[in-house]
């Protein structure tokens, strides 16, 4: 009976090891913020937006124009960053950027709302 009882704690600290190992492994180490930055082409229509979330001041350069943003909410869960910007009228408006994956896990797309509108992003010279 102690014999089984050791086997068993032992098989479960195995598991339990390779588990959090999984777990920090698979974790990357980079901020939400710097995937996100960058060069970003838009699927539908032409144009590019470019992401400054990783060095301040924090900007966004979507239609030619150049926003101030400011990080509101980093959702690490659902891969999104909350910025605020203050639009040509002076206005606060609240713009999300959404990280979807494709089926492996390998490359990302970018959900961009804005202004109640949405849009899908690809790293610029992708299509």
């Amino acid at each position: 009976m102690r014999r089984s009882f050791k086997v068993q704690s032992t098989v479960v600290t195995v598991f339990a090891f390779i588990f959090v190992c999984m777990v920090i492994g698979c974790s990357s180490g980079e901020k939400l913020e710097t995937q996100l930055s960058g060069s970003w082409k838009r699927v539908q229509g032409d144009g590019t937006v470019d992401i400054n979330l990783e060095k301040s001041p924090a900007s966004l350069v979507f239609d030619g124009k150049t926003y101030a943003a400011t990080i509101d909410k980093v959702d690490k869960g659902k891969n999104s960053v909350h910025v605020k910007v203050t639009t040509d009228n002076g206005t606060s408006e609240e713009w999300v950027l959404h990280q979807v994956w494709n089926d492996n896990g390998s490359t990302f797309k970018l959900a961009f709302s804005h202004n109640g509108t949405q849009e899908i992003l690809v790293p610029a010279g992708k299509s």
